[in-house]
């Protein structure tokens, strides 16, 4: 699957989280989720790919050097295991919100306790002072070999020190200080640049759905899901040309419902982008989907969920029209690697 959570109901051994992230999945609070698409606040969909950094060997960029330098002399630093949070950190946090809606939460104990108020990870905090004010902090969960970072808050009065920067330099350090060999800054989107100051670290590594392996990060051309998706699903789309099946590609933007309607009754449809078909006379649409993982081709009978997405855009920046009915999965017709056996297998049920 393109996308899933897990939520563990009990901690998790360092070891376990190693191999999640070995994996291309990545802590979502005190959840591990995995997910090849983004869904941003200006309600487009992206692809995204997972980055690491090679702790082995890793020396500092120049730049980075001074910054720490700098830093260091101004601002007190604290490391210690996150437990519940205080009033300082909430406060903190309040200020980042007010200047950054989209890039933080209402309150911090998701990063802590999670949704389900489990402490699974072994998280952690850095606390950056100035005098006794409390200036920045961010949060990491802690493997045996691996390390994710997944917040860094900052005062906005002391944004021209770098702070967010910073927060991860000090990540990165201790945690090379510790024999741990990967860190891992979360995601990039090569259509989508507001993440590219995570790969400023040094040369970072990509985890391709394709192999399931890391692999160098390409700069001048990046892999991204989004494409691949497109290209995979194009040819199917040139199969059917000839055969009088009308079928166009739709973007799915409700394809995050499946992170909140998991059930063993009910299977949201989980494809950011399909190829469309055609309504049945049973009241369903057929699509077909691709999953870049696998290389499977599904034709797929989806059914309205009875749910609905609110303020989705009804074309794409791009000018990709979008399906609006969040769908259930009602049935799997057929399945194959091959986009010629598939254009084939479709004229027997469109």
């Amino acid at each position: 699957m393109a996308t899933s959570i897990h939520h563990p109901r009990s901690p998790i051994a360092p070891e376990e989280l190693d191999a999640y992230l070995s994996k291309g999945w990545r802590p979502a609070g005190q959840g591990i989720y995995t997910a090849e698409f983004l869904r941003a606040d200006n309600e487009q969909i992206y692809g995204c790919i997972q980055l690491r950094l090679l702790l082995t060997g890793f020396t500092f960029k120049k730049r980075h050097r001074k910054l720490m330098s700098r830093n260091g002399k101004r601002f007190r630093i604290t490391f210690e295991p996150a437990v519940a949070p205080d009033l300082e950190l909430e406060e903190l946090n309040q200020r980042y919100l007010a200047l950054h809606p989209e890039k933080t939460r209402d309150t911090l104990d998701h990063h802590v306790i999670g949704e389900h108020s489990i402490k699974t990870l072994d998280t952690h905090i850095i606390r950056v002072y100035y005098g006794d004010k409390l200036v920045a902090f961010s949060y990491f969960d802690l493997g045996r070999e691996t390390a994710y970072t997944k917040a860094g808050i900052y005062d906005p009065e002391y944004a021209s020190y770098s702070l967010g920067i910073y927060t991860m330099l000090l990540e990165i350090n201790w945690l090379r200080d510790h024999g741990v060999k990967y860190y891992h800054p979360g995601y990039v989107s090569p259509r989508f640049p507001v993440f590219n100051y995570k790969m400023q670290f040094g040369d970072m590594e990509f985890f391709q759905l394709s192999t399931v392996s890391w692999l160098p990060y390409d700069h001048e051309n990046p892999e991204d899901p989004y494409d691949l998706l497109e290209v995979a699903l194009t040819q199917v789309q040139r199969e059917l040309s000839g055969t009088g099946i009308a079928a166009r590609i739709m973007e799915y933007p409700s394809y995050t419902a499946c992170y909140h309607y998991q059930t063993s009754d009910v299977e949201m449809l989980d494809a950011a982008v399909f190829l469309y078909l055609a309504p049945t006379v049973y009241g369903t649409d057929l699509i077909i989907t691709y999953t870049i993982g696998d290389g499977i081709y599904r034709l797929v009978e989806i059914r309205d969920s009875g749910l609905r997405d609110m303020n989705v855009m009804m074309v794409s920046n791009n000018g990709r029209p979008r399906y609006l009915l969040p769908s259930m999965v009602d049935g799997v017709l057929a399945s194959s690697p091959s986009a010629v056996e598939m254009a084939g297998g479709v004229e027997e049920f469109a």
